[in-house]
């Protein structure tokens, strides 16, 4: 091979190797520090496409100078961004093309924690010194005219509100410190004031203070309203004052409604952190949605979705309804990575849907800008279809969402909602059944009800009739000629063995329970047997209704099911109770044997046994608007067991009235520490059996 041949060869390879290499690098860069996330069906976090992508982090500002501990900011119609610098003690503009405009605010403000503009107006709460109670905070509010060119023309104090006038905050030695604010088109403003438990202040634009709005209820423990009742009188025994949480953060759309955030210490990640409520006072969230408890900051985008931030760094989008839509972000470690945090503050998004997340922390300080991809764009167009009522026009909007994350429920709810308006309910029915929602199922199959009743209402009451006829004509014919005489033979024929007779005998029970009681003790007309084929039958009508249910009514997610599982639900605590009520009952000396409390235990059952598969038939044709049938077909089962239960104790071991409450309410307690002994002994041989194992691992490695 000559020599130019084996330098072309090398050239080639060479440029092969930096090819490869150029292409992993720009893969590694593209790849997001963080991962995105949203809620699936099961209510759980699952990953999914990336909805914001982070394309800049801004810790230099145009003009040379750089933010510290910035606490809060707020993007306004032209998105203008304008900054709390809270620890430069100023405000800071930055125009769309985010350089910065006009900086002031040196010479009045001390400390700087809240921020909103309304008309040209720019609303900055100023917490103050907060060394002492004579040093309070104050509203500072400037007007900002865009056309002008000069700080001075520009920007213009146009008032200074300090502690609202009120009686009532004079008799309540009320001291101002605003930590933040939000403002309505009145210009009545709504003021977040550090150690205020009783909600927001609601000041008008003359500083007259209107009333508290939003605050947090005070939830007390079972235990503590017990104390409460006990001891209130007792002055003897100090009691813990309780305080609602107050509020941390406010913000407000433009449709009335406004969004509080709260912070408090919770071990889930679910509760009243995040509310979005109306000048009532009355929380349109689910207490039991997915929100952070560290959350520090809401924004109201332009679909009617919700931003939030919490001091971790992580970022939440929800829909209207408080639905998570995207979760993305999270805690950085001290790098420069985009996407990370090591302390957010605030949150605000632009007209484009850029977000823009403060980092106050102080090796950090910077505004980190966050581009929506083409999926979270599909999602918001879909949403303001969606929003507007637009549903049929957003059906092929939420399929292309759908082709990015399969897994995304609102997107089949706003389908379902769209076959709906088409008056394609079976289309719809699937639709919602999909995304398990009951709501709209029901209304779904009611529409289908409702015309198949129409299109066979002829055919249904021929059919009534003819059954009717049919029943009477038999009826009046095998008088006469006794042609029906065969199926008494055959119904001695199968109840003549005696174990079928001891099974029948426990339906006795629905009709006389003492009576029964009395043949199962003293002429031992039942069986063991017999009470285990009945518990037998009622766990197969449990298994049974979780399968069979109708959606409408059927909580159950099939594919999570574990039938062992379903199982002990139902023997376990059947067993317990009648080993502690036979317990119990010994040591009250009651006349009931094992064999005749274990029967006549189930024999309580019975109406469950009787009642449950027609509950289970009729909830299949039900809907919501006739949940109450389903209801109260649970009800009479469960009251029926329970009046069966009291008589078939009272009667098994020779009770008086009072005998028989007291030791059904012994043999509860007696169960409950039952249940405790057992979960102690099953961890006790959980860690031995796990200690056990360990040993052997290490004797097995070190040989």
């Amino acid at each position: 091979m000559s020599a130019k041949k084996v330098l072309l060869l090398m050239v080639l390879t060479l440029n092969l190797i930096l090819f490869v290499s150029m292409s992993s690098l720009s893969t590694v860069e593209a790849t997001s520090a963080y991962k995105t996330y949203t809620l699936d069906r099961n209510n759980e976090l699952v990953e999914t496409n990336e909805a914001y992508e982070a394309v800049e982090m801004i810790r230099t500002l145009s003009d040379g100078s750089t933010l510290d501990s910035a606490k809060d900011m707020f993007i306004d119609d032209e998105d203008y961004l304008y900054i709390a610098d809270t620890g430069n003690q100023r405000v800071v503009i930055l125009n769309p093309d985010l350089e910065v405009v006009f900086s002031f605010g040196e010479d009045v403000l001390i400390k700087p924690l809240g921020i909103y503009v309304v008309d040209d107006l720019i609303y900055v709460a100023d917490y103050g010194l907060g060394l002492t109670n004579t040093d309070i905070g104050a509203i500072y509010v400037w007007q900002f005219d865009k056309e002008e060119d000069t700080l001075e023309n520009a920007i213009t104090l146009y008032h200074t509100y300090l502690t609202p006038e009120s009686p009532i905050l004079e008799a309540e030695e009320f001291l101002f410190r605003p930590t933040k604010i939000a403002v309505d088109r009145n210009h009545t403003m709504y003021i977040v004031n550090e150690g205020t438990t009783s909600g927001v202040l609601m000041v008008n634009e003359n500083n007259r203070f209107i009333d508290y709005f939003a605050s947090n209820s005070l939830n007390l423990t079972l235990m503590e309203r017990l104390e409460r009742i006990l001891y209130q009188n007792n002055e003897n025994v100090t009691l813990t004052k309780n305080i609602p949480t107050p509020v941390y953060n406010i913000t407000l759309d433009g449709k009335g409604y406004y969004y509080t955030v709260t912070q408090n210490n919770q071990e889930s990640d679910s509760g009243d952190n995040l509310k979005k409520i109306n000048i009532g006072g009355d929380n349109y969230f689910d207490s039991d949605m997915f929100v952070y408890s560290d959350i520090v900051d809401a924004w109201c985008g332009d679909v009617e979705n919700i931003y939030v931030v919490s001091s971790n760094g992580f970022i939440f989008e929800y829909d209207n309804e408080g639905h998570l839509l995207f979760s993305w972000g999270g805690k950085g470690i001290g790098n420069d990575k985009l996407g990370l945090f090591l302390s957010a503050s605030a949150i605000a998004v632009d007209s484009n849907n850029n977000v823009y997340v403060l980092d106050d922390n102080k090796s950090r300080n910077s505004i980190q800008i966050f581009r929506e991809t083409p999926f979270a764009e599909q999602v918001h167009n879909a949403l303001d279809l969606y929003n507007n009522a637009k549903y049929v026009e957003s059906i092929e909007v939420w399929q292309e969402v759908l082709r990015y994350n399969s897994m995304l429920d609102i997107a089949y709810r706003g389908i379902g909602l769209g076959y709906m308006m088409n008056q394609e309910y079976e289309k719809a029915l699937e639709q919602f059944e999909i995304c398990r929602d009951q709501e709209q199922y029901s209304e779904a199959f009611w529409e289908i009800r409702n015309l198949a009743l129409i299109d066979n209402m002829d055919v249904i009451i021929y059919a009534i009739f003819f059954v009717i006829i049919a029943f009477n004509v038999i009826k009046l014919t095998n008088r006469k000629y006794h042609y029906l005489a065969f199926t008494a033979d055959i119904k001695r024929t199968i109840t003549k063995p005696k174990a079928m007779q001891e099974f029948l005998y426990m339906f006795h029970f629905l009709k006389n329970p003492m009576d029964a009681c009395y043949g199962v003790k003293v002429e031992k007309r039942s069986s063991m047997t017999s009470a285990w084929l009945v518990l037998g039958f009622l766990f197969i009508f449990y298994i049974l209704g979780l399968v069979y249910t109708g959606f409408a009514f059927n909580n159950v997610i099939l594919e999570e099911t574990i039938l062992v599982k379903e199982a002990l639900k139902i023997l376990i605590p059947i067993i317990i109770f009648i080993i502690a009520n036979y317990l119990m009952s010994s040591l009250m000396e009651g006349e009931g044997t094992f064999q005749s409390v274990f029967i006549n235990t189930i024999g309580a059952l019975m109406p469950i046994l009787l009642i449950y598969p027609f509950v289970i038939l009729i909830s299949n044709v039900l809907t919501w608007n006739e949940a109450f049938i389903y209801h109260f077909g649970i009800f009479i089962m469960v009251a029926w067991s329970v009046i069966l239960l009291y008589f078939n104790i009272k009667e098994t071991h020779n009770y008086t009235v009072g005998q028989t409450f007291v030791n059904l309410f012994l043999s509860v307690v007696f169960m409950i520490i039952i249940i405790i002994v057992l979960l102690i002994v099953y961890l006790m041989v959980t860690q031995v059996v796990g200690f056990v194992s360990d040993v052997l691992k290490e004797v097995i490695l070190r040989e």
